[in-house]
């Protein structure tokens, strides 16, 4: 069939793009189009199985990328748990959560167990301790453990499993086998003080932070010391019961002469003159009860220390004894043992301040009364750190 131009109507040829006549495109299409899509045609055309391979190339990349990407995450990830884990389980003090279980005790680190027993001794029993809680909180204190070790005159074996640890030559402790009792020692026969753990845990938790206890059980260092040749001339103590059945005196005269040049010396600072009792006769309080004859009464509660506090009726009777021949059988007693009384009377009754100097289990105690008036004697342990020093020195024989 022949063709003809849309344009101007002229004859065709079959292969005509453009009218010979007009020039009009036979397509439609102008000149410049048509040039467009023979050079589009000309240009070499990419393979379906090269774009393929392409993007199986770049999404093999991007996986490998990743892969590596979350391998380092990982590592780094797990690395920064571990150190944490691993500074917290350092740091954790065993009891930090405010309680102390059976199972925590028996895993509880040898050093906790040392800053633990030094701090509690410190506060509790004095001087004697004083220099190696210092020692220990500037992280200079190293404690040797023994079987066997000889404090002064006075050596001490460790026994039914238990472990000895010499803090210096002068005092010491030993850990029970399940680690449940401290029993401190030291170079008087007459010195040996155990306290169960759980008593010991809340005293020293209520007088240091976490940290600083954490901190001064990295400061210590305990190693093994060289155990001595035990001596058949020097006496033992051991965790198992004393069969020795000889008897010792707790209080002298030399002590109590001792007691009164300290008292006068602490009258003066004071200023206020203490009489004491010289064991005939009595002495007389400015409220009116009168020493020694007044403690056989049964009439004393015993106070925290912070002055009406609480009402007696709520408080613990106690019972007190005159008993200045007090010795190491009396230890087992609940009584408070008096061995010297120191009264100042002011101005008033509501002056009147009443010292009596106690030994209760074999411990120097020095009990305060100040009461004025009704039915019981309420007293306390003395909050004066200077004087309970120096009554625990003197009972001591320090």
């Amino acid at each position: 069939m022949k063709k003809f131009c849309s344009k101007c109507g002229a004859p065709l040829k079959p292969d005509d793009q453009f009218c010979p006549k007009c020039g009009a495109s036979v397509d439609g299409n102008s000149k410049q189009e048509l040039e467009k899509i023979n050079s589009i045609k000309q240009r070499p055309q990419i393979k379906r199985s090269e774009i393929h391979n392409s993007k199986s190339n770049f999404k093999t990349r991007n996986i490998i990328i990743g892969v590596i990407v979350t391998i380092v995450v990982l590592v780094a990830g797990g690395w920064a748990i571990y150190q944490h884990g691993r500074s917290s389980a350092e740091s954790k003090i065993i009891g930090g959560n405010g309680r102390l279980t059976t199972a925590e005790i028996k895993k509880m680190p040898n050093k906790q167990l040392a800053a633990w027993a030094i701090l509690y001794a410190d506060k509790k029993y004095g001087k004697k301790w004083g220099e190696a809680a210092d020692e220990l909180r500037s992280g200079h204190l190293t404690i040797k453990s023994y079987s066997s070790h000889k404090f002064g005159d006075y050596e001490i074996s460790a026994t039914n499993g238990s472990t000895l640890y010499a803090v210096n030559n002068q005092v010491g402790y030993l850990i029970s086998k399940d680690k449940k009792e401290i029993t401190y020692v030291g170079n008087k026969s007459n010195y040996s003080n155990r306290d169960v753990l759980e008593q010991i845990y809340p005293v020293v938790k209520s007088e240091n932070t976490e940290e600083n206890v954490s901190n001064w059980n990295n400061n210590l260092t305990i190693v093994k010391g060289k155990d001595r040749t035990a001596s058949s001339s020097t006496k033992k103590f051991t965790t198992e019961e004393k069969k020795d059945t000889k008897t010792t005196k707790l209080w002298s005269d030399e002590q109590r002469d001792r007691l009164i040049s300290y008292m006068d010396e602490f009258g003066d600072k004071m200023h206020q003159p203490y009489s004491h009792y010289t064991g005939s006769g009595s002495i007389t309080t400015a409220a009116g009860q009168e020493y020694p004859s007044f403690l056989s009464e049964g009439k004393f509660k015993l106070s925290s220390g912070e002055k009406d506090s609480r009402d007696p009726e709520d408080m613990d009777s106690i019972n007190l004894k005159w008993n200045p021949d007090v010795t190491d059988k009396d230890n087992d007693s609940n009584t408070y043992n008096v061995v010297a009384i120191f009264n100042y009377n002011g101005k008033s009754a509501e002056q009147h301040i009443t010292y009596l100097f106690c030994f209760y289990h074999g411990e120097p105690v020095a009990l305060v009364d100040q009461t004025t008036n009704g039915e019981y004697t309420v007293v306390h342990a003395t909050a004066n750190h200077d004087l309970t020093s120096n009554f625990e020195e003197i009972a001591n024989n320090d």
